[in-house]
């Protein structure tokens, strides 16, 4: 059975098609149109774009990329640090930006699918930008300090760990760092600065690969011992200096073996400058007397002396323990009182013995003279002076004592024999404050002509009142 159309059915079926064409011609176009934008702003900046401080608005990113690559041109930097003095310039590596990274990566922040919609709105983006050089020429260049530094070991022994007082610790030898320099963290250092554009980059221990076990171990345990800075030294509880870690960082020695030590004669000379002024033993003595005169005296025994070996063996053992300590002054002997600014250490209690005025005098606990007397004192004419200085009744003071002089003469006898009631030395058992029957007078000027062989003669009375206020340790200070 055959089928037939009419007319208007084929009318029809055009129109239907022309509904379908049309629209898709639009956007057949509309998406050429789109997909062109796509292409075209894959190679030009969008309007409105700033690129890292840059206007870039339409600008080809092959251009961006021309001018990133050459930014370089020129530059230098000065490397320093491990052991490296270096200036490194663009062409000695053929460093420059990777610009057609950089540029594509530009490109991509501004992402060109979405250029409908941003082409009319500003932007600011950024793009990282990688360096490229040539890294065996880049490390030729240090290739120098790594071997000035390999045969420098050999030369400096111990010196090989030192202390750096900007960082307050022991590390390896400036000298010595650059062998143990790590390639591929030295490379990613430098191109970081490179990339910065830095005039000066900075290499430190982040930069060293592995070191000989024993020269980590020589500064670990150098390091160890400064944490005992703050350990203090003290004076009946008082601080008379403390410790720093550069202070411990002067006694520490590492030596050829590397093994680490302190010195005890550095730890000694840090004590003497902490309370060295304690030292008044024979020192030069200056005071005003309770009546007002000024006396200088120096000479004698008595007074303090620090036992530096013993403080210095104690300190050490605090800085041993690696951790704060409290260390007592150790003394050979000490005086009644703390030093004052004169070198004064005897309390207001004491014996003055005035040679130019031939005078003694006894001052009490407050300071007042409880007793007195005139004296005689060694004969000057003689070459029998009594000897000036400060000292202290010792334990020889004894009543009825029977007095030898010297054999000057050669005879094989004693020069003289003589008897005392109230023997009251000062000097070892040689010099002492005595009675004197023999003589008639006291004072003035006898000891320039007619003086004794050094001791200070009193009265018989005078000297038994004197016998009968002190004790053994009283302090002697005799002087002009």
């Amino acid at each position: 059975m055959a089928t037939h159309f009419s007319s208007s059915d084929s009318a029809s079926s055009g129109h239907n098609k022309l509904l379908i064409i049309i629209p898709c011609a639009i956007l057949g176009t509309l998406l050429a149109v789109y997909l062109g934008g796509v292409v075209f702003f894959y190679n030009v900046f969008m309007p409105g774009t700033t690129l890292d401080g840059m206007d870039v608005s339409l600008k080809s990113a092959a251009d961006v990329a021309s001018e990133k690559t050459d930014a370089l041109a020129g530059y230098q930097t000065h490397v320093t640090g491990d052991g490296v003095d270096l200036t490194i310039t663009a062409d000695q590596i053929g460093l420059a930006y990777d610009g057609q990274s950089y540029a594509s990566g530009g490109i991509a922040a501004t992402n060109p699918w979405t250029w409908p919609a941003a082409i009319a709105s500003n932007r600011t983006i950024t793009a990282e930008s990688k360096v490229v050089f040539d890294r065996e020429a880049l490390l030729a260049l240090f290739e120098p300090f790594k071997q000035e530094s390999t045969e420098s070991v050999a030369s400096l022994g111990g010196k090989v760990v030192s202390f750096d007082s900007e960082r307050g610790v022991f590390g390896l030898n400036p000298s010595i760092t650059a062998q143990y320099i790590d390639d591929d963290k030295l490379v990613d250092a430098l191109a970081a600065g490179f990339e910065a554009q830095q005039p000066a980059i900075e290499i430190g221990v982040d930069q060293l690969g592995d070191t000989d076990d024993d020269l980590h171990a020589a500064a670990d345990a150098a390091n160890a011992l400064l944490g005992a800075a703050g350990s203090t030294l003290t004076l009946d509880g008082e601080t008379a200096g403390e410790l720093t870690a550069e202070d411990i960082a002067g006694w520490v020695v590492v030596s050829d073996d590397l093994s680490v030590s302190l010195d005890s004669d550095a730890a000694a000379a840090w004590i003497n400058e902490a309370v060295g002024s304690l030292n008044t033993i024979g020192a030069e003595r200056t005071f005003k007397r309770a009546d007002g005169k000024q006396v200088t005296v120096s000479g004698g025994s008595y007074g303090w002396k620090v036992d530096e070996a013993s403080a210095a063996e104690d300190l050490l053992a605090a800085v041993n323990s690696g951790t704060p300590q409290v260390v007592e002054v150790a003394f050979e002997s000490r005086g009644e009182v703390v030093p004052d600014a004169g070198g004064r250490d005897w309390g207001n209690r004491y014996i003055d013995i005035d040679l130019s005025e031939q005078h003694v005098r006894l001052y009490d606990d407050n300071g007042s003279v409880i007793w007195e007397s005139d004296c005689v004192s060694g004969d000057t004419s003689q070459g029998y002076d009594t000897p000036t200085g400060v000292n202290a009744i010792n334990g020889n003071m004894q009543r009825d004592a029977t007095l030898r002089g010297l054999d000057y003469n050669g005879d094989g006898e004693p020069d003289y024999i003589s008897y005392v009631s109230y023997w009251m030395p000062f000097v070892d058992n040689l010099v002492a404050l005595h009675d004197a029957d023999w003589r008639g007078s006291f004072g003035g000027t006898i000891y320039q002509w007619n003086g004794s062989h050094g001791c200070v003669n009193l009265p018989v009375d005078k000297a038994a009142e004197l016998y009968g206020m002190i004790e053994v340790g009283d302090v002697v200070v005799t002087h002009y």
